[in-house]
C-alpha cells in the first residue's frame, strides 16, 4: 500500500514538472517579452521631429523611428529592451540631443505598430540584419553605430559580429541570456532555453572598439556581467555608473557624460 501511494506520488510530481517545462519551452515569448500595442494610427509626440519608416521582411512591417539632425555624420542603430514600445522608447532620443548622429530605433515583432510575432531568436537577428540594410542604403558612406540596451544588447552584439560597425555600446549587458536566467530563476533548466543571445560570444576579440556602460547597483542584470564581458578583448572598455540601477542609469549625469563623450566629434 506504501509502495503504491509513493509510486502515485512520484508519478504525479513527474507530471507537474513535464507540464512546466512544457510551459516553460512553448511560452518562453510571453515569459521574455512584454510589448505594447499601438494603434497603426497613433501619433508620437517628442520634442523632437522623428519620421515614421516602416521596413518590411518576410511580409512583415517593422515600425521604426528616425530622430534625424542636419549635418550628422552617420546613424545610431539603437536595439531598445524587452518591454514597452516605441511611445516610451523613443524619449530615448533626449540622451543623444548632443551628438552628432542621427538615431534610429525599431520596435520588435508585436510591439508598438510593428506587425508579426517574435517566433525565436532567429527572427530577432534578421530584422536586425534588415534595420541594418536600410541603414547602409540611407548612410552608405557614413558611420554607423550600434547600441543595445538590456535585452537589445544581445541583438546589438550579434548584429556587430556579422557587420562591424564603427562603435558598439552595450548598456546594462548581460553575459549571455542563459547566464542571465541562471542568476535570476535558477530553478529553471537551461536546455530547455531557445534563447541564446551570446554577447560574450559576439564580442570577444573583436577589432573594433566596444563599450560597456552599467550601474552598480543594478537589480535585475548583475554589474559583474560587464566586468566578465570587459576581459574578452583588448578593445572593450567597461564603464561603471556608480548608484545607478538598471532603469535609472539614464538620468545620471555620468552616463549622459559617457555617452557624449563617445559620441562627440
Amino acid at each position: 500500500m506504501v509502495v503504491g501511494v509513493v509510486s502515485k506520488t512520484l508519478v504525479a510530481v513527474v507530471a507537474v514538472v513535464c507540464s512546466a517545462a512544457t510551459l516553460l519551452y512553448v511560452f518562453q515569448e510571453r515569459l521574455i517579452f512584454h510589448p505594447e500595442v499601438l494603434p497603426g494610427d497613433y501619433r508620437f509626440r517628442f520634442s523632437a521631429p522623428a519620421e515614421e519608416v516602416y521596413i518590411e521582411r518576410d511580409g512583415t512591417r517593422l515600425h521604426t523611428l528616425l530622430f534625424a539632425r542636419p549635418g550628422a555624420k552617420g546613424v545610431i542603430l539603437y536595439f531598445h529592451g524587452n518591454a514597452g514600445s516605441l511611445r516610451s522608447w523613443g524619449m530615448v532620443h533626449e540622451d543623444f540631443a548632443r551628438v552628432p548622429y542621427d538615431l534610429w530605433i525599431m520596435d520588435y515583432r508585436g510591439f508598438g505598430k510593428s506587425g508579426g510575432q517574435i517566433s525565436g531568436e532567429a527572427v530577432l537577428h534578421a530584422d536586425a540584419l534588415a534595420l541594418h540594410a536600410a541603414a547602409r542604403q540611407r548612410y552608405p558612406d557614413q558611420a554607423v553605430v550600434l547600441y543595445g540596451r538590456s535585452i537589445g544588447t544581445g541583438v546589438a552584439a550579434q548584429l556587430a559580429a556579422q557587420h562591424p560597425p564603427d562603435l558598439l555600446i552595450l548598456e546594462t549587458p548581460y553575459f549571455n541570456f542563459p547566464d542571465l536566467v541562471g542568476q535570476i530563476a535558477p530553478w529553471a533548466p537551461k536546455f530547455l532555453l531557445r534563447y541564446r543571445l551570446m554577447v560574450n560570444e559576439a564580442i570577444r576579440n573583436q577589432s573594433f572598439p566596444i563599450h560597456l556602460i552599467h550601474g552598480d547597483r543594478d537589480e535585475l542584470i548583475p554589474m559583474s556581467s560587464s566586468v566578465r564581458l570587459a576581459e574578452l578583448g583588448e578593445n572593450i572598455r567597461f564603464h561603471r555608473v556608480e548608484g545607478a540601477g538598471h532603469n535609472t542609469i539614464p538620468e545620471t549625469s555620468e552616463y549622459r557624460r559617457i555617452v557624449n563623450d563617445l559620441l562627440a566629434e
